[in-house]
């Protein structure tokens, strides 16, 4: 064990650290030491401090175990000795080299003096002032801030009269929020402000300022700016009401910058490759807004310049290109909008140019149609509706002028399209008369085939199903054909609508469902309804023989069927 080590120089010299936190204290921060140098138990700091000035030699400690350490009820922004030893329980460590540190800063309590306005042009000033005293400013003097601000313009009313009054609320309305410039550095007393607006009332006040804030405004200072040239007027239009006038109309500039008087026209005959005079024209009235300049050139261009004038002088110029009345012509760029009976046509009128009368001539697109002409229409009108139109309909229309086609455009107009017959071929009389013949022809063809089919009669086929019949039924006259028989049954009749070749191949099956009578009646085309009679019954008693044909519906006279199979079939046709 021993007494704590020196520190080295460098360790010393960041040992201590004045940090002012308060108005009446001060913090004592001081780098803590590594444990490798307590050398014993007990370790611990001793912090000494002491006024710079005025309070004597006297030391003041006290014992912390770790930074940092205030000190209490200290002046503001005062200096102090400080150093801080290192002790343990076997004594006080070497005595280290004392720092000085200052205690918390505050507020300035001061603001400049003297502030002094000098115009060094219409939209430049220069700021002199006094510096602050170095005990008010309580800390470390970081330099100066400039509040500035545009009351509006100028207040001087004996040249504008309500006008003047009027444009000043204007300018208050529209104003922004002031401007501060901060001047950086404790040793400087003036500052050149730029970028102001002529003709116009300020307001001015200064602040000192340190690291804890800005100290109080001094009092305003007010000052104006002189009289500056005007800004450029804006041209609205040229009108040319004759071809050797011109009428110009503007509007004052947007910052007058003092009291306007007037402006200056200047203007100049635009001759290509060939110089030409330069006319000056001098207005003195602010109020006028339009002038009109005669005895021009007519159809010849110019180049104008109008620049606005104050008691400084004349103000930036604004220039545009004019000309006197030029040769019209009907317009040549037509837009076309198609309705079912009209079109509405639209163009741009020339600029500068005079008014021409002219017409829109259409075609109805087909044979023996002419060409139409609508009413007389202005060049200037930029806009005419071509009524009267055929729906579906194409039409050619065009603009032309002393025989110059300036427009023309192919059309149709809206809604359904119209069928038109055109003269050909098919309109020829001797091709319509012919076709009328064979038509008719066709016709008295149709109606000699209907008469001769309606006088077609009946025919028989009487001969041709007997010799069928027969030689189908010649195996079977051998068998026995029982009848229908019961005593409260009678023979039932079956008519069928047809008889196809097939049934006549199978007549030995329908022969023997089939009882004794046949009746047969052919139609015209060959069909026939036939009707057989007397069924017989397979499962009936072998001497029930007693029961009778039914009567048939199409012979009603035919006499009762026997009971022997028949040796044909006799077909009707039509009646007996």
């Amino acid at each position: 064990m021993g007494k704590t080590k020196e520190l080295s120089k460098d360790v010393r010299d960041k040992t201590v650290d004045g940090l002012g936190y308060k108005a009446i204290s001060k913090k004592l921060d001081e780098k803590e030491m590594g444990r490798k140098h307590f050398n014993g138990p007990g370790f611990k700091y001793k912090v000494y401090w002491r006024q710079a000035a005025g309070r004597g030699p006297h030391w003041e400690h006290s014992y912390v175990s770790r930074p940092p350490f205030a000190v209490n009820k200290t002046d503001t922004f005062t200096a102090f000795e400080i150093k801080v030893q290192a002790v343990n329980e076997m004594g006080e460590g070497p005595s280290p080299i004392p720092a000085i540190g200052h205690s918390g800063e505050d507020l300035p309590l001061d603001h400049p003096q003297g502030i002094r306005v000098t115009q060094l042009n219409s939209t430049t000033v220069s700021v002199a002032w006094t510096a602050v005293s170095r005990e008010s400013v309580r800390g470390h003097l970081l330099g100066y801030k400039i509040y500035l601000r545009r009351l509006g313009q100028k207040a001087d009313y004996a040249h504008g009269g309500k006008h003047k009054r009027e444009l000043a609320m204007k300018d208050m309305e529209r104003e922004e929020e002031g401007r501060v410039i901060v001047v950086h550095g404790d040793r400087k007393e003036e500052e050149v402000l730029e970028d102001l607006e002529s003709y116009s009332d300020y307001q001015l006040s200064m602040t000192a300022f340190n690291s804890k804030g800005e100290g109080p405004h001094s009092d305003p200072s007010h000052f104006s700016t002189p009289e500056g040239v005007p800004g450029a007027p804006s041209i609205q239009k040229l009108e040319s009401p004759k071809e050797t006038e011109l009428i110009l109309y503007w509007r004052p500039p947007h910052k007058i910058n003092g009291i306007l008087k007037g402006y200056v026209l200047q203007y100049q005959e635009f001759v290509e490759n060939s110089p030409s005079t330069l006319e000056k024209v001098r207005i003195d009235n602010s109020t006028v807004t339009h002038h009109k300049l005669e005895n021009l050139k007519p159809h010849s261009h110019y180049f104008f310049n109008l620049l606005a004038f104050t008691n400084a002088g004349e103000g930036t110029p604004t220039g545009v290109n004019g000309s006197t009345l030029l040769d019209g012509d009907p317009p040549t760029s037509v837009n076309a909008t198609v309705g079912e009976t009209s079109v509405n046509l639209s163009w741009v009128p020339g600029h500068r140019h005079r008014n021409v009368g002219f017409t829109v001539h259409y075609l109805r697109k087909g044979a023996g149609f002419q060409w139409e002409e609508s009413e007389q229409v202005n060049s200037t009108q930029a806009f005419y509706q071509l009524q009267g139109l055929h729906p579906g309909t194409q039409y050619v229309l065009k603009i032309s002028l002393n025989n110059v086609t300036y427009w023309i455009q192919d059309l149709q107009t809206n809604g359904p399209v119209l069928s038109v017959v055109q003269n050909g071929f098919a309109s020829q009389g001797w091709f319509i008369g012919l076709i009328s013949a064979i038509v008719l022809l066709l016709l008295i063809l149709l109606i000699l085939c209907f008469i001769k089919r309606s006088k077609g009669g009946k025919y028989s086929v009487k001969d041709k199903e007997e010799g069928r019949v027969d030689s189908e039924a010649k195996p079977m006259k051998d068998e026995t054909f029982g009848e229908y028989s019961s005593d409260n049954d009678e023979k039932r009749s079956i008519s069928q609508p047809s008889l196809s070749v097939e049934s006549k191949r199978r007549s030995d099956d329908s022969l023997a469902e089939y009882g004794d009578s046949v009746d047969i009646q052919f139609n015209e085309d060959g069909s026939f309804i036939g009707q057989y009679s007397g069924r017989r019954d397979h499962h009936g008693q072998a001497g029930d023989h007693d029961s009778s044909g039914a009567v048939s519906p199409t012979n009603p006279n035919m006499p009762p069927p026997s009971k022997s199979f028949p040796s044909s079939i006799t077909g009707i046709l039509g009646g007996n």
